[in-house]
Formats: C-alpha cells, structure tokens, sequence
C-alpha cells in the first residue's frame, strides 16, 4: 500500500515521539519553501502538510491542492484560510479547542511573565550594558510586581493560567471576558473592557484573535489607560492597533509594551514598532516563541500525529 505522503515545513525535524507513530505508515519529506510558488507547488505535491506559523495559506495559495490534510500544533489559525479548506475539502487539525490536553502546555503562560517581569524591571538594556563592561546600577532602577494590578483581558486557558501566576507574585487580578466563567473568587471581575483598564497597571492581552476582536486595542479601548501603565501581548499581534500603541508610546501616555506578536509577521521589514524598539527600551518584541519550548513542542507534535492517525485510522 502506497505511504501517504506528508511535507514538513518550518520545523527543522519532528520530534521522536511524533516520528514514532508516523514513520512506518507515511512518508515524511522536510521542505524548504521560500516563495508562495514553491508553497503552492509542495501543497499540490503532498497528501499532508505540516507546518508552524511559517507560511501563510491563503485561498489563493490553496485553490487547486492535491493536499487534504493541513496539520499545525497552535491555537490561533489567522494564518489560515479556514473557509477555503472547507470548501476544498482540506481538513485542518490544529489545537484550537483542545482545553483539556492545553491545560499541561503553559508555555507562552511563562512567556508572559517574563516579558512582564523584563518590562517593569528595565532589563533590556541592563544585559547588554554589563557585557560591556560596565556596572551603573543606578541606571536600571525598576519596579515590583507585588501590590500591582494585573488585568487579564480573556480568561480562558491561558488566561487564567497567568491569572493564577501573577497572584502568586502577590498581584491583585482583575479580568474581563466576554463569556460566563467560573474564576477564582479572589479575581476581580469587571464589567467591561474599558472598566479593565482603567483600574489596572499591567494589562496581559490573552484572547483569540477574529473578526471580533480585530484591533480591539486601539485609542479609544485605551482612552483612560494609567500613564504608568504597561500592555503585554502574547495572543496575536491584530487584537492590537499597533499604531495606536506607538501614538500612546511616544506621547508618554503609557509606560511601555511587550509583545511575542506582530500584525503581519513575520514579514516585519520597515515596521515602526521594530524601529521604535531599536530606540527605546520600554518597549520588548521577541519572534513569537511563546510556545516555543523543548517540552511543548514534544507534547504537541505528539498529539497532532495522533489526531491524524486516529482520524485515518477511524
């Protein structure tokens, strides 16, 4: 029986734990696709693409595929076109909706800390100015996350996962979210976006990135802001204006900004919020490694082969 044939692109080699339920039943080919021509031509070429957050699979790019199985260990699909599979009969398996087996993937949890803990402590620059051979601590005076308050915009999963970090550190939590939860009683719900960030000093950006919440941090969402307030995003770089931000940023109307997203990564060539951040240094930007850790990728990998071999196999 012919192997089903799988391309691979953006990873560099799939975990063993993946290979080990995979390498007997298909042909797995690593691809380097560096144009849109060569990305449509390996999707034509292959039963089975997986990939990362590398590429971009708009209906253009899918239009005609002899692929039927887009594979993707994330959450947030933005960068796929989920209405033209559906209609080319392209079936996506990612990790959207998959509360229970994500409750032991926290990584981009962890990321958010250390983003929040780098922005309050002034540690961008402190790195570098004493592999130069300096030691001015008086130049990297910061502040304490203990008493703060954190607002978590979107307590889902990972929300509340940061939620529940931050209280440890002593922080008062506040949240605000759409839908009903069942949160901890010591969270502080508020009524509406607005009422959220008004009250905090750190306001940690967790929701899902649509139609929705497209830009729902913008000049207006950000109106009553503290001005010794920060803003880290970890969620997508689209539920932000980011031109909003900078306006609040050079204004001094808000303290600082730390992302792992950009609106359009990673094509980031001439993007003012890069450029800004070469100059400043309450502002961090790190390449969407939030989940990027030895043991999520293995978990996930994992499971991903899993819910295909199970589905093919079913």
């Amino acid at each position: 029986m012919k192997k089903l044939k799988i391309h691979v692109s953006g990873i560099e080699k799939l975990t063993k734990e993946a290979l080990g339920i995979l390498s007997d039943e298909y042909e797995i080919i690593y691809v380097n696709l560096l144009s849109s021509e060569s990305l449509k031509a390996s999707l034509n070429e292959c039963d089975i693409f997986w990939f990362r957050l590398n590429h971009k699979l708009t209906r253009k790019i899918l239009e005609g595929a002899k692929c039927k199985f887009i594979l993707c260990a994330v959450t947030g699909l933005d960068h796929i076109d989920i209405d033209a599979c559906n209609d080319f009969g392209i079936k996506v398996l990612s990790l959207k909706n998959e509360t229970e087996f994500l409750k032991e993937v926290r990584a981009t949890a962890e990321h958010t800390m250390c983003l929040m803990l780098n922005l309050i402590r002034r540690t961008k620059l402190a790195f570098e100015h004493v592999e130069s051979g300096k030691w001015n601590r008086s130049l990297f005076k910061g502040s304490e996350l203990y008493k703060k308050k954190v607002g978590i915009l979107g307590l889902g999963r990972l929300g509340e996962i940061v939620a529940n970090y931050a209280q440890v550190l002593g922080m008062d939590v506040y949240y605000y979210d759409i839908e009903q939860k069942n949160a901890d009683k010591t969270f502080i719900k508020c009524l509406s976006l607005e009422n959220l960030i008004e009250k905090v000093d750190i306001l940690s950006i967790h929701l899902p990135y649509d139609d929705s919440t497209h830009f729902i941090i913008n000049k207006d969402s950000l109106s009553k802001i503290k001005k010794t307030a920060y803003i880290i995003n970890t969620s997508r770089g689209g539920v932000i204006n980011e031109n909003d931000i900078l306006s609040k940023l050079k204004a001094k109307e808000i303290a600082g900004y730390a992302t792992d997203v950009l609106y359009g990564e990673p094509h980031i060539e001439n993007h003012s919020l890069v450029d800004y951040a070469k100059r400043n240094e309450n502002v961090i930007i790190t390449p969407h490694i939030g989940g990027f850790t030895q043991e999520s990728i293995e978990k996930t990998e994992y499971f991903i082969a899993q819910k295909l071999v199970s589905l093919l196999d079913g």
